[in-house]
């Protein structure tokens, strides 16, 4: 347990000083957001937080993902396609306490996050439409409440761009499928003029490529950092 705790340690400094392989490194990050947390409970109490979660709703959360996590892991696809409980525990919380009633997100894989969104959203009401472009994420949750699965077919951009614009305005949108800075800046663009004034963006692996900083500076009005096990993830206002 002791050297798993050293390398874990040892793992964040790389993160913060160097980045990810193809990223950017969390100091980079940091210049271009408003603060950057280093957990879920840290970035609840900052004072500029956007959101109000309460530390019982981020326990709920991270309950939750380990019970989905233990049954659905690797169904799909690898673990390493697998959210994070930071990133699981945040959004379980978020929807608990904000009731969004449309939720979209974009990487479905091993549904992991998707059925974390359902559980709060089977207490909370609203809607969920996930996209993915592989047909076997299309049957990842098995509940009673509002799930819609998109399959995206032949340009993804303007397939995308279609389907959402058959949706309307959304209230929270989560990113959390390919992470090159291509696609993540065409999607953070796509969800700014999809959201109401009041949504959140959302985004897994911010420190992937630089589109999240750039964001940052340029299309959001604030952005928040977040560490996880062993990524980022940030939350975004417009």
């Amino acid at each position: 347990m002791r050297n798993r705790k050293l390398s874990l340690f040892q793992q964040r400094l790389r993160y913060l000083s160097k980045g990810n392989f193809h990223g950017v490194s969390g100091n980079w990050l940091a210049k271009q957001c408003e603060s950057l947390s280093s957990g879920v409970f840290e970035f609840a109490s900052v004072t500029n937080c956007p959101v109000k979660i309460s530390a019982v709703n981020i326990k709920a959360g991270a309950e939750i993902f380990q019970s989905i996590v233990s049954e659905k892991s690797g169904k799909n696809f690898g673990k390493n396609f697998d959210c994070e409980v930071g990133l699981a525990s945040f959004l379980y919380a978020h929807i608990i306490e904000s009731k969004p009633s449309v939720v979209v997100e974009t990487g479905v894989a091993n549904g992991i996050t998707t059925n974390v969104i359902m559980k709060a959203l089977e207490k909370t009401g609203g809607v969920l439409h996930s996209f993915d472009v592989d047909p076997r994420t299309e049957n990842v949750y098995k509940g009673n409440s509002l799930w819609n699965f998109h399959l995206l077919e032949g340009n993804f951009e303007r397939d995308l761009e279609l389907q959402i614009s058959g949706i309307g305005k959304v209230d929270l949108w989560i990113h959390d499928s390919n992470h090159g800075y291509q696609w993540q800046a065409f999607e953070y663009d796509l969800a700014v003029s999809t959201l109401n004034s009041s949504g959140l963006i959302v985004s897994d692996d911010i420190d992937a490529s630089t589109a999240w900083g750039l964001a940052s500076k340029s299309i959001f009005k604030k952005s928040f950092g977040v560490f996880d096990a062993r990524k980022f993830f940030g939350v975004a206002t417009i």
